[in-house]
């Protein structure tokens, strides 16, 4: 009679086991310090520490400081589906897309301090990749549908409508100090849809 073989164990794991929590606690040690000290006085040792890890383990995670921190940045930015913006109208679907859709606006939790790390250059590329170009992209769809609805002329500038509006909801909140009544900003989009900037006819156009 043959002897049962002994039930295979699986093989230990070697290393640590994965933390899905680090990425967390970091930015929010991150968040913490750009919103305490600010961008130039934020340390990578610090971080660690609140963290609770090692400053090796964030270096090899996010690799530089401004990488960490637009990382953490862009943590708090919580996108959404251009379909589910569509209101009819171009006014009501770019009041809720800068007050509660996918935009810096969303950032009003954060202190003032912790704002202005946005404008670090390296910092504003992440964000840029990262955020950015995917909210300008949501905003495109916005206007594509005005544009066929016949709202907006096709050569109507949607960056600078889109930007113009959401650069007020800034400057109200980081730098005058109020949240930009809702009232107001209807009446500035109003005017940029029935009076919309152009895009610029190209140079070879002009000169024919």
């Amino acid at each position: 009679m043959s002897t049962p073989l002994p039930a295979l164990r699986p093989a230990p794991r070697r290393g640590r086991p994965i933390d899905v929590a680090l990425g967390e606690r970091v930015f929010k040690a991150v968040l913490e310090q750009l919103s305490t000290v600010g961008y130039p006085r934020l340390e990578i040792e610090t971080v660690a520490a609140d963290a609770g890890c090692s400053k090796t383990t964030i270096y090899r995670r996010w690799g530089t400081k401004p990488h960490l921190v637009a990382a953490a940045i862009a943590s708090e930015y919580v996108g959404q589906s251009s379909s589910v913006i569509d209101n009819g109208n171009l006014l009501d679907d770019l009041v809720e897309h800068v007050r509660v859709g996918p935009s810096f606006l969303k950032y009003g939790r954060l202190a003032p301090v912790a704002w202005t790390a946005m404008l670090e250059p390296e910092v504003a590329e992440f964000l840029r990749e990262e955020v950015l170009n995917g909210r300008d992209a949501i905003a495109e769809v916005i206007f594509d549908r005005a544009i066929e609805r016949g709202e907006l002329p096709a050569d109507a500038d949607s960056r600078t409508i889109l930007h113009t509006a959401l650069g007020l909801g800034l400057y109200e909140r980081y730098l005058a100090g109020s949240s930009l009544v809702e009232a107001t900003l209807r009446q500035v989009i109003a005017a940029l849809i029935a009076t919309p900037p152009r895009l610029a006819a190209p140079l070879a156009a002009e000169e024919a």
